[in-house]
């Protein structure tokens, strides 16, 4: 199977991922579909610009420590976590809507220090696309 023709003259792809799924065991899934896009782009031969916009129920995921999220729970936001810092080394942009950690009641402090929180999460996706970042809406 291959892409060939989707990719036929690229050599560059920018995207933005809305990640705003609060089911636990679905934004793992989409965090290894990110990754897993991104490394067939570069197998192709492609540069991928990625930004990541973290917002709704993804929140809680993606805060410090073990809180905000049930203990059953505990084990996959550690792998979600694990996906942040390797999104980090990969060079992505990385954000989180301070409205969304708002409707969740998380405390902008706790939101991991690889995520820069911004005021309008909804402003940042618009602003991308804005500069020819594909959308890649995640549920």
């Amino acid at each position: 199977r291959t892409d060939a023709n989707a990719l036929k003259g690229l050599k560059a792809i920018k995207v933005v991922c809305d990640v705003n799924v609060g089911d636990p065991k679905l934004l793992l899934r989409r965090m290894e579909l990110i990754d897993e896009t991104y490394t067939q782009l570069i197998d192709a031969g492609i540069q991928p610009t990625v930004f990541v916009a973290c917002r709704g129920p993804a929140t809680k995921y993606v805060t410090r420590g073990t809180g905000y999220v049930s203990p059953e729970h505990q084990a996959i936001k550690k792998e979600i976590q694990g996906w942040i810092e390797q999104f980090q080394k990969n060079g992505f942009s990385l954000e989180q809507c301070a409205i969304a950690a708002r409707g969740q009641k998380v405390s902008y402090d706790d939101i991991l220090p690889q995520i820069t929180v911004v005021q309008n999460g909804y402003i940042s996706i618009v602003a991308y696309q804005y500069r020819w970042y594909a959308l890649l809406p995640m549920d």
